[in-house]
């Protein structure tokens, strides 16, 4: 049933006024794709949980002149602008000269950095040059940032009234960096003056147009909070940021959000933050006091894998039979073969007996099964490609799932895992006899 939107007329403002701030990352590798930029929305994601507005994210190659112009360009609109890469020794490590031209400043050394230089060079066995010594040299007046993981420090400087700050591009060396030492200057320097309170919810199974559907009111352009969607692997992941001058009040909005997130997605929310299926199904395990096996087919072991990332769950997870063939299927789960022979290992009746012999095998509580045929060949006009049955059996109750899932092999076998999990879930928190295995948005 869809659950009513907010009550006309309510009203969301914006209570402060967010610092603006710009993000480039730099390098010939990420502007050609031979890399993919991770620095940047990292930076992004931690500005805006800090109060500051982002503006852009760019990526740009390592031209000098091209990089300045973008500083020039970014400083009409943000005050704080945040550049990763290009401060090593090499012939193209070219990032703290433009900075330097865009700033209206010379290079000039700094004592304590070409010590630092020097030490990390003998740490190697190797003897300083005077590309090695680029490092120690930033613009005249620069605030400089540690960097005890690498040898290229960071830096900060002044054009007119924002900051350009840069880091190292490594992303071993950036984050921290980041995180310990440009952060906390870039609040004290510009206090952003607003509260930022943020969380994402997680929906599965759920058609990203039917998400959207539901939360019209909660999407508008300019509204406090501001409301998300991304989809990855199956998931529909529902973000909400709220920001107001008194933490209190940042943490009401948002707190208003999440709850009508729930109401009106029930129980196809299956967590929040950094929750996945196989977290929320061990956090259920847990409360209720239940064990699982697991008799896997089509996802070969994915299951399993899925279920072995969430820390502590040998407490619960008994194990994982990975039964490919019939003859694997009839000695490890006990299935019969006269079942195989009438309706083929893809079938309903196939997955209720490895459900149920996953549970006689391993002694557990809960048991899971697929079977199915992932493709891209193998399919007919019965069983075509995609074809998937998903079963739980819970103290002997059992139910079983027909999917049709479209994509290539790797989805098909992702999105069967997913469900999977997910009607295990499910049948944890309500009970084996009240699921909808069909059941969709």
């Amino acid at each position: 049933m869809r659950r009513p939107l907010a009550p006309p007329g309510t009203r969301y403002h914006l209570q402060g006024v967010a610092v603006r701030a710009t993000i480039i990352s730099t390098g010939e590798e990420l502007v050609r794709g031979h890399s993919m930029d991770t620095n940047g929305p990292f930076v992004a994601g931690e500005l805006m949980r800090h109060g500051f507005e982002v503006r852009r994210l760019v990526i740009i190659g390592d031209d000098p002149k091209a990089l300045e112009e973008e500083i020039l360009s970014a400083v009409r609109d943000s005050r704080a602008i945040v550049i990763s890469g290009g401060l090593g020794p090499t012939a193209d490590d070219r990032t703290r000269q433009a900075i330097a031209a865009a700033v209206g400043e010379t290079l000039v050394e700094d004592a304590e950095s070409r010590r630092h230089v020097e030490e990390r060079l003998r740490s190697f066995g190797r003897s300083m040059t005077d590309r090695h010594l680029s490092q120690a040299r930033f613009p005249s007046g620069s605030v400089v940032f540690p960097n005890p993981r690498g040898s290229a420090r960071g830096f900060a400087c002044r054009r007119e009234d924002a900051w350009v700050v840069a880091m190292p591009g490594v992303p071993s060396e950036m984050l921290p960096m980041f995180s310990e030492s440009v952060l906390p200057f870039l609040v004290e320097k510009l206090a952003p003056g607003i509260h930022v309170r943020s969380e994402t919810v997680h929906l599965f199974p759920a058609p990203e147009s039917a998400v959207d559907e539901r939360i019209p009111d909660l999407t508008p352009l300019g509204r406090n909070p501001t409301v998300g969607m991304t989809v990855k692997d199956g998931v529909v992941s529902v973000s909400v940021l709220a920001q107001a001058r008194e933490e209190r009040e940042a943490e009401r909005l948002l707190a208003q959000d999440v709850a009508v997130l729930k109401d009106r997605f029930g129980d196809f929310l299956f967590g929040i933050g950094n929750a996945t299926l196989a977290s929320a199904l061990s956090d259920l395990l847990e409360q209720r006091g239940l064990t699982i096996g697991v008799a896997e087919s089509v996802t070969g072991g994915l299951i399993g894998h899925m279920l072995v990332d969430v820390p502590g769950i040998s407490r619960f997870f008994l194990g994982d039979v990975v039964a490919y063939s019939n003859e694997a299927k009839v000695r490890q789960l006990g299935v019969p073969l006269e079942q195989l022979e009438e309706h083929g290992a893809v079938s309903p009746e196939v997955a209720e007996s490895m459900a149920r012999g996953i549970c006689a095998a391993v002694g557990s509580d809960l048991g899971v099964s697929t079977t199915g045929i992932a493709g891209p060949t193998g399919g007919s006009k019965e069983k075509p490609v995609g074809l998937v049955y998903v079963a739980v059996c819970l103290r002997g109750a059992v139910k079983v799932a027909r999917l049709n899932i479209r994509g290539n092999r790797w989805q098909v076998k992702d999105r069967a895992a997913k469900h999977a999990l997910n009607l295990a879930r499910l049948s944890v928190l309500k009970g084996v006899e009240s699921l909808e295995p069909d059941r969709t948005m």
